[in-house]
């Protein structure tokens, strides 16, 4: 992949068969006033780490309903999973 100039930030990554890539343009899954963010994002990995061969769909699911369970605010995620190619 070729990075747009026109891009301030560019970057590839590439990722592995059957990974799954979650995006949130909100902080809502990983801060909560009183806590500190390192452990939002342990936690969020490891509940995460539990689904990760659910369906996407269930995925986001359960991942809002957690955090709406810790704070009512908006909550926007987006989850890519690669093909697994050992399905094949």
């Amino acid at each position: 992949m070729k990075p747009s100039s026109a891009s301030p930030f560019s970057h590839a990554q590439p990722l592995p068969s059957g990974a799954t890539l979650l995006l949130s343009p909100t902080d809502r899954l990983v801060e909560c006033r009183g806590q500190d963010i390192e452990t939002g994002l342990d936690d969020l990995a490891e509940h995460a780490a539990r689904l990760a061969r659910a369906p996407l769909d269930e995925l986001c699911d359960a991942l809002i309903t957690q955090s709406r369970q810790v704070v009512d605010d908006d909550v926007a995620v987006l989850a890519l999973r690669t093909p697994d190619d050992s399905a094949r």
